[in-house]
C-alpha cells in the first residue's frame, strides 16, 4: 500500500516538473516572440512614419511654392548689341523719299497730283507760269507749274509741266524710235497707256531729236502722225521735255552711243518714276 502511494506521488510529481518546464518555455518563447515582434512592428512603424513625414514634408513644399518658370535663355555676350531679326530702316532723307537707299529725292508738284524720283544730287526749280497768253478761256482753277531740274553742275536737263490748260499740234512724220517703255504710273484721261520714249523726227525738213512722254502710239514704229508732247491728266496738261542743245545730235550714231551713259540712264529713270495720284 505504501509503495502504490509511493509510486503515484512520483508519477504525479514527474508530471507537475515536465508542466512546469513546457510552461516556462511556451512563455519564455512567447515573450520572445512577442518582444521580437513588439521590436519589429515598432521599427516598421517608425520607417514609415518617417517616409510618411517625409512625403508630407515634400508635399507641403510643392504645395506652399509658387510654379517654376521655364529658365530664361542665356543672353550672349553681346546680347543688347546684337540686331533685331530684320534690318533696321533706313533714315528718311531730308524730302523724306523711299528711295534715299538708290541715291534718289522725290518730289511731288505742289497740288500733289504728279511726283517722281530723281537723283539726290541734282535741283529742282519750282516756277509758277500762270495760265498762258494764248489760253484766254483756261478754267480759273488751272495753276500751271513747271519743275525745272538741274545736275550737280547746275546744267539744266529736264522740264516738266503740270497743270496746264492748252492744245498741241500734230502732223505728218517720218520718226525713227530709238529707245520707248511704258510709264507705270500714268495714263491719260482716255485711259490711254503714256510711255516714255526718245526718237528722232523728220518732220517738213526739219529733223528733230526729241525725249519725253508721249500716248504710247506716238512711240509705234511707223505713228501716223507726229503726235503731242502734251498729254491730259485728270488735273490738266502734263508735258516733259528734255533740254537739247542745237543740234542735239550730230548723227543718229552718236544719240545711240549717248544712251549709253549715266546721264540718258538717270534721265529714263526719272520720267519712269513719273505718278499721279
Amino acid at each position: 500500500m505504501n509503495k502504490r502511494k509511493i509510486v503515484l506521488l512520483s508519477v504525479a510529481l514527474a508530471a507537475a516538473i515536465s508542466l512546469s518546464s513546457c510552461g516556462g518555455a511556451t512563455g519564455q518563447n512567447s515573450g520572445q516572440a512577442a518582444g521580437q515582434n513588439s521590436g519589429q512592428n515598432s521599427g516598421q512603424t517608425t520607417a514609415a512614419g518617417q517616409t510618411t513625414a517625409a512625403a508630407d514634408a515634400s508635399s507641403s513644399a510643392a504645395a506652399t511654392s509658387s510654379p517654376k518658370q521655364p529658365a530664361a535663355p542665356a543672353a550672349s555676350p553681346s546680347a543688347s548689341a546684337a540686331p533685331s531679326a530684320s534690318p533696321p530702316a533706313a533714315k528718311p532723307t531730308a524730302t523724306g523719299s523711299p528711295d534715299a537707299a538708290a541715291g534718289l529725292a522725290s518730289f511731288t508738284f505742289p497740288d500733289g497730283h504728279l511726283s517722281f524720283a530723281y537723283p539726290k544730287d541734282w535741283k529742282v526749280r519750282v516756277v509758277k507760269s500762270g495760265p498762258a497768253a494764248d489760253a484766254p478761256n483756261a478754267p480759273d482753277a488751272v495753276d500751271p507749274v513747271q519743275a525745272v531740274l538741274a545736275d550737280q553742275t547746275g546744267n539744266e536737263l529736264l522740264v516738266i509741266t503740270s497743270g496746264a490748260y492748252g492744245g498741241g499740234a500734230s502732223g505728218p512724220v517720218l520718226r525713227t524710235v530709238l529707245d520707248a517703255a511704258p510709264v507705270p504710273g500714268l495714263m491719260d484721261t482716255a485711259g490711254e497707256q503714256l510711255d516714255f520714249g526718245f526718237a528722232f523726227d523728220s518732220f517738213a525738213g526739219h529733223p528733230e531729236f526729241h525725249m519725253g512722254i508721249r500716248r504710247s502710239r506716238d512711240f509705234e514704229p511707223d505713228p501716223e502722225n507726229s503726235g503731242s508732247s502734251q498729254v491730259n491728266l485728270p488735273h490738266g496738261i502734263m508735258e516733259t521735255r528734255v533740254v537739247f542743245g542745237t543740234p542735239a545730235f550730230a548723227s543718229i550714231d552718236s544719240a545711240t552711243a549717248w544712251m549709253a551713259t549715266e546721264q540718258y540712264r538717270q534721265l529714263k529713270r526719272l520720267m519712269l518714276s513719273l505718278k499721279y495720284s
